[in-house]
């Protein structure tokens, strides 16, 4: 087993993808910030490292198999995956969701002034990802799609009009890093999302499944960030390299 302690967060988070579940207790970032040493993420997390660390070190040596499909799957896998799992939860709980959080506000909002600021919250983070994903949808994935068909063809590596593909993956990843600073926005605001004593079955529903938005979030950003991005910098590298 390699060093931990010598390791980034997105490196642990590749290596065993069951330690994200440690990583969202311990509310580490592992998306965005996923490059960071393990050491200078639990101290932004503000949690001792040798707590976190001991409890990977108990993933990586328990004998739990690694959910490998990640690491062997195609980048049109990949993709695939990122858009019916991710995209699609992601619309559709930020459309049902709305109603929700504006039902909560106007009914609880004067006894928990936090709700209107989490409403505005929530509001900002819908308006930037409805876009993103539709840049990522109609932009960037036919792009890397276009990439691999043109190598599993033998063909020449497209030219596209952004001029290298590292170009909307540095505006996407820029995107995800506002996304997750909403994110984080939120939570505070929510205090972890605990419901107050006088919270009803809608308020504490409100939370509930604005904490598994999150979740999701935190694994559809990894997985673009620390893994589709750098396979498909990779692959137009590789393409124009053997073009020279």
């Amino acid at each position: 087993m390699q060093n931990l302690s010598t390791m980034t967060v997105r490196e642990i988070a590749l290596e065993m993808p069951q330690t994200t579940r440690v990583f969202e207790q311990f509310k580490i970032d592992y998306c965005c910030g996923g490059r960071k040493p393990i050491a200078e993420a639990c101290e932004r997390a503000g949690v001792d490292s040798k707590d976190v660390i001991e409890q990977l070190e108990a993933l990586f040596t328990s004998g739990v198999p690694a959910d490998d499909w990640v690491g062997n799957a195609s980048l049109h896998e990949l993709i695939s995956h990122i858009l019916d799992k991710h995209h699609v939860f992601t619309k559709n709980e930020l459309r049902s969701l709305a109603p929700l959080m504006d039902k909560v506000a106007r009914v609880h909002g004067d006894n928990h002034s936090e709700l209107i600021e989490l409403k505005a919250a929530f509001e900002e983070l819908s308006d930037d990802l409805f876009p993103h994903m539709m840049k990522e949808e109609e932009v960037l994935f036919p792009f890397v799609e276009r990439l691999v068909r043109c190598k599993e063809k033998g063909l020449p590596t497209p030219m596209p009009p952004f001029g290298t593909v590292r170009n909307p993956i540095r505006m996407m990843m820029s995107e995800h890093d506002m996304a997750g600073d909403i994110l984080r926005k939120m939570r505070s605001l929510s205090k972890d999302y605990t419901p107050p004593p006088d919270a009803c079955p809608s308020f504490t529903g409100l939370y509930y499944r604005l904490a598994e938005l999150e979740r999701d979030l935190h694994q559809h950003i990894h997985l673009e960030n620390n893994v589709l991005f750098p396979r498909a910098v990779e692959l137009e590298d590789a393409a124009l390299a053997a073009e020279v």
